[in-house]
């Protein structure tokens, strides 16, 4: 009986099932562009690339990714080295957290240098594992690791930079600015005193090989003979590594390899942009990155590197730069950022679509095209008529993409645009806000611009400016940084000056001209509010408009919005519900950074130091607070949020790259049918523990869960479009394998429509 129910249900319900990510589930969406190093483990070989990580498996041909998501401790990788003896990868973070991963993807984390309070520089420079140790070269001295028991083992403080360090026979050599050090590890080694100089050259790395010492310097390679250091090859190099008994050099098109002390095998390929090379004992073969960045394996022919597989590396963006954000037409449009104080100055300049889990890259390094610097694009807009018809502004003037080739690039001698320095620098034109109109109008902020601060392009190709002296600073040009534009649900332009010497923002209208300024802070009970920035803004869907600031975000209600320049804003405040009448302002003193608005209107704020908020609609209840100890979110520092209103699915741009959270809320339908309601997963299978999700529904609609017969089993109100239910009954029970019946109303008491559920235990 019980198989004949689950393949009838299967035959009713197929057509409802979904294909969805998991309601309270993150994903990750890093770059691997960029191979900095690689270590072959048997069948494994792992790539560090990007400061991500991921492997290449030579048995199976697959790709796998590593990150907080699905492995690792944190973000952001400066070095790894192979373990063979303890068959583990060593792991270390910018930060100095280290993770041990072994070949089944298991971690184990080692917090206790990252945790350590020292007056002293804890930079790693290099990883070298010898036997079953790991020996880090840090800026005081060097860290011994046990990595087959994941331990620190030791620490030899030396009060000096250790580029390198190597162990040969009963001594361990490291390698200072002020030269070659060894100590007797026999001896008591925390005692400076027992290490003596070995030579006095510079040398930035130091090995051990055919039980023999060698050590490189900038364009110089020495070996020990005999007990004395003499120059053995003139080598530029870029790279070196020891991977499995061979030591290699290599610069941009020559590898040195070395498998003993002596007589080097040196190959030179003129195509070639080498920045990695390992050698591959188990499969007998050389990994390097190719031109493009992607990993590739090489066998020695006739002294030269033949390929013998290519184009090896995961899907996902080029770069790990996502500053300004935008979802639209079923699609994530992105920036890079890097203007504004709290984000990275000069990013390379980066355009990055993603669409049915496919990225794509803009036509980018336009440097030589413009005659200008690519550099901290920070806003971007999509044709309303042609979503491939794309505009990007930034700190050299606006770019113009369609099919996501560069097309124009505007500038003071082709535009209205103007140099924001007296000396008509021709990287510094800033058009740090963009929004297009619904008749397919550009609106353009030109900051510290004399003439220009509102500029449109219209449709026909023409320019008019909307210069008004609102928007001029006491020394005679626009504002500094007039950024985050939005066009409302009434039609009206709104962004911000995030500039310490004038936080403001303002609203405009392009029908009449009028422009209200919001340049004073003061909130319902009468306090004037110093702020330094004015970071972002954003309406909400009862078309009250948000603004975050250093202080925490401030509130515009709509009708407060007709009042003209500097009303009263408010500070919502949340009560404490602790038996007085007291309350708190909602985030009071978080630096928001910028602001989003799901389909259930709540609030998402993204911070600068404190990750991100999601506040309940009424704005009384902090729903959430994802930090990236509390979560996997990849870092604290909050640059952009945007929502796929259909899926609920909010993407987290941060410093560390792009993640992205699945949320219970989505968008609203306005009626509920038989075709836009649905639930998934359907059925709902043995295993599975996650909720069960409804969507399709309209705003605050009432959901009754019933069991066939028509006894109640579960109810709720949806977020936005969204309702979830964990399977079990009033009772907090599992319920029992069946068809259970989802019916629907809305708000104001109308009937909705009614959907089925399978479910089998």
């Amino acid at each position: 009986m019980r198989k004949l129910l689950v393949v009838t249900l299967m035959l009713v319900f197929h057509a409802l099932t979904v294909a969805a990510a998991a309601i309270g589930s993150w994903n990750s969406y890093l770059a691997y562009s960029s191979i900095t190093d690689i270590q072959p483990a048997g069948k494994l070989v792992y790539v560090l690339s990007s400061k991500g990580l991921f492997s290449y498996n030579t048995a199976d041909n697959s790709i796998q990714t590593y990150d907080k998501m699905n492995a690792l401790s944190d973000c952001n990788i400066s070095h790894i080295a192979y373990c063979k003896a303890a068959k583990r990868l060593v792991i270390v973070y910018e930060n100095q957290n280290i993770d041990l991963l072994d070949n089944n993807g298991d971690v184990v984390n080692i917090s206790d240098y990252y945790n350590k309070s020292m007056t002293e520089d804890k930079t790693v420079n290099e990883v070298k594992v010898i036997g079953t140790s790991a020996y880090l070269s840090t800026h005081f001295g060097i860290l011994k690791i046990n990595v087959a028991d994941g331990e620190i083992t030791a620490t030899y403080p030396l009060g000096q930079n250790v580029l390198s360090s190597t162990v040969l026979g009963n001594y361990i050599y490291a390698t200072t600015p002020n030269g070659i050090l060894k100590g007797n590890m026999g001896n008591n080694l925390l005692d400076k005193g027992n290490w003596s100089t070995e030579a006095n050259f510079l040398a930035q790395h130091i090995f051990s090989i055919d039980n023999q010492l060698m050590a490189a310097a900038d364009g110089s390679i020495y070996r020990k003979v005999n007990g004395n250091w003499e120059h053995a090859y003139n080598q530029a190099f870029k790279y070196c590594s020891m991977t499995n008994g061979q030591l290699i050099f290599c610069d941009q098109h020559t590898a040195m390899i070395f498998t003993t002390a002596t007589d080097p095998v040196v190959i030179t390929d003129p195509d070639a942009q080498f920045l990695a090379i390992a050698y591959d004992d188990s499969n007998n073969c050389y990994w390097a990155n190719q031109p493009d960045q992607k990993l590739q394996s090489m066998t020695i022919v006739e002294k030269q590197f033949a390929v013998k597989n290519a184009d090896l590396c995961p899907d996902g963006p080029k770069y790990n730069y996502f500053g300004f954000m935008r979802y639209y037409n079923n699609m994530l449009y992105t920036c890079g950022g890097g203007f504004d104080s709290f984000a990275e100055l000069f990013r390379e300049g980066t355009v990055q679509t993603l669409a049915d889990n496919t990225w794509e890259v803009y036509e980018d390094n336009l440097g030589e095209k413009t005659n200008r610097l690519y550099q901290d694009l920070t806003c971007m807009d999509v044709d309303p008529k042609n979503p491939k018809h794309v505009f990007v502004g930034g700190r050299a003037g606006l770019y113009e993409y369609k099919d996501g080739k560069f097309v124009k690039h505007y500038h003071p001698e082709n535009s209205p645009l103007m140099y924001a320095l007296d000396d008509n620098s021709p990287n510094y034109i800033l058009t740090l806000g963009l929004k297009y109109d619904k008749q397919g109008n550009l609106w353009c902020l030109n900051s510290l611009a004399k003439d220009a601060s509102i500029l449109e392009l219209k449709t026909d190709g023409t320019w008019e400016s909307h210069h008004t002296k609102t928007l001029m600073d006491d020394n005679g040009r626009s504002l500094p940084n007039m950024k985050c534009m939005t066009l409302d649900s009434r039609g009206l332009f709104w962004f911000v000056n995030n500039h310490w010497s004038v936080p403001s923002f303002y609203c405009f209208d392009p029908s009449t001209q009028a422009m209200n300024h919001y340049t004073t802070f003061i909130n319902e009970d009468g306090a004037t509010l110093t702020i330094t920035g004015a970071r972002c803004i954003a309406e909400d869907k009862e078309g009250n408009m948000w603004v975050g600031t250093n202080i925490g975000p401030l509130l515009l209600p709509k009708e407060d919005i007709s009042k003209g320049s500097n009303p009263v804003l408010q500070q919502v405040k949340v009560p404490r519900n602790d038996g007085t009448n007291f309350a708190d302002y909602l985030l009071s003193g978080v630096d928001v950074t910028c602001i989003a608005v799901d389909g259930g209107n709540r609030k998402w704020f993204g911070t600068n130091g404190n990750g991100i908020y999601l506040i309940s609609s009424d704005n009384m209840t902090q729903v959430q607070h994802f930090l990236s100890t509390n979560s996997k979110l990849l870092s604290d520092n909050i640059e952009s949020i945007a929502i796929n209103d259909q899926t609920g699915e909010v993407f987290i741009s941060t410093d560390n790259g792009l993640c992205s959270y699945m949320s219970d809320a989505t968008a609203t339908n306005e009626t509920m049918t038989k075709d836009n309601v649905y639930a998934y997963p359907n059925p709902v299978r043995p295993d599975y523990t996650g909720l069960i999700t409804v969507v399709g529904l309209s705003m605050n609609a009432d959901v009754k869960i019933v069991t066939a017969n028509g006894a109640l089993v579960a109810q709720g109100t949806s977020n936005g479009g969204t309702f979830t239910w964990d399977g079990r009954d009033l009772n907090g029970d599992r319920v029992a394998s069946g068809v259970y019946m989802v019916m629907t109303a809305t708000s104001d008491g109308k009937k909705g429509t009614v959907c089925k559920i399978a479910i089998v235990n």
